[in-house]
């Protein structure tokens, strides 16, 4: 299902301009943060240039068929895995750019993620930008546009993405339910992104941020919880990457910024009580929680690294 919230408003009324002038383009390579809401904007899209009515009305039979997913003249490439997309993928889809529409005004192909296109897949994708097939439109999508290829960059229209303001977003959670406080810190968390302050409820972070900050630096007993953590690098990464958002809070505290700016602004107690440390002292274990990530990520002895994380934050 597309998620109204996450289209970008602003973007979807430039396309609408574009189609009024009759100068809508081939192609087009929209950038953003991940979970910035690029890939609910392309499906938003391809409803507008094949709905009923015009207008992207989300209930005639073609904008119905696209927000399911099965609409046969609609295709989505790409998902959140980070798994590579191989040439027969995208050779698959492209086959299917200059066969004639079942039912659609325009055949739409949304490839996302395309930093993750293999060099072959590249060059494959590129030579279709280069012959377009009629009535075809293509929405690639990336958040790291610097290692995409300039041929595919330079044969599409780009459009940017930025993030939301934190009180939009922070606003739309309590709006569905999402506490203050809460809300407050998924927004600044996800730095604005509504996509990614709804897998991290999905991922149960507002359950485990209390745990994870009280285990890891007010529990010195804590080898069963570094245990638990080893078994999943996801969850260890996840929780490292809360402890460097925990630890930037305490720095901006003790360098007088205003309680507002803060992330964990619920726990400012725990924060003061870090702050009390020298700023160096901070600093070690700053690194220390990066160099730890790192290793986890390579999935390099999770629960030796965190133990030793743990004796620095301990240290003093």
């Amino acid at each position: 299902m597309i998620n109204s919230a996450q289209i970008n408003a602003a973007v979807m009324e430039r396309f609408k301009r574009l189609i009024a002038n009759h100068r809508l383009a081939h192609a087009y390579l929209l950038v953003g943060p991940k979970d910035v809401g690029k890939t609910q904007t392309a499906l938003s899209l391809a409803q507008l240039v094949n709905c009923e009515k015009g207008i992207a009305c989300g209930e005639c039979a073609a904008c119905q068929k696209i927000a399911a997913g099965n609409h046969p003249d609609v295709h989505v490439l790409g998902n959140d895995e980070m798994e590579s997309i191989k040439i027969e993928e995208i050779r698959f889809l492209l086959s299917r750019a200059h066969l004639m529409a079942y039912e659609a005004k325009t055949k739409v192909f949304i490839i996302r993620n395309i930093e993750l296109m293999t060099m072959e897949a590249a060059n494959a994708l590129l030579k279709t930008l280069e012959e377009p097939a009629g009535s075809t439109l293509m929405i690639l999508t990336t958040s790291v546009p610097e290692v995409n290829l300039d041929t595919i960059k330079s044969r599409c229209h780009i459009i940017q993405f930025f993030p939301s303001s934190v009180n939009r977003v922070a606003k739309l959670l309590m709006d569905e339910g999402i506490k203050n406080d809460d809300a407050h810190f998924l927004a600044v968390y996800s730095e604005g992104c509504l996509g990614k302050s709804r897998k991290l409820i999905e991922q149960e972070m507002i359950l485990q941020r209390p745990r994870i900050i009280n285990e890891m630096l007010f529990n010195r007993q804590n080898d069963n919880f570094i245990k638990e953590i080893s078994g999943d690098p996801q969850v260890a990464s996840q929780a490292l990457r809360l402890l460097l958002s925990f630890f930037r809070d305490v720095i901006l505290f003790k360098s007088g910024v205003s309680k507002t700016e803060l992330i964990h602004q619920d726990c400012l107690g725990e924060v003061e009580k870090f702050a009390g440390r020298g700023f160096e002292d901070l600093a070690l274990i700053i690194r220390q929680i990066v160099q730890t990530k790192e290793l986890v990520d390579e999935k390099l002895n999770i629960k030796m690294s965190l133990s030793l994380l743990r004796e620095h934050i301990w240290a003093n």
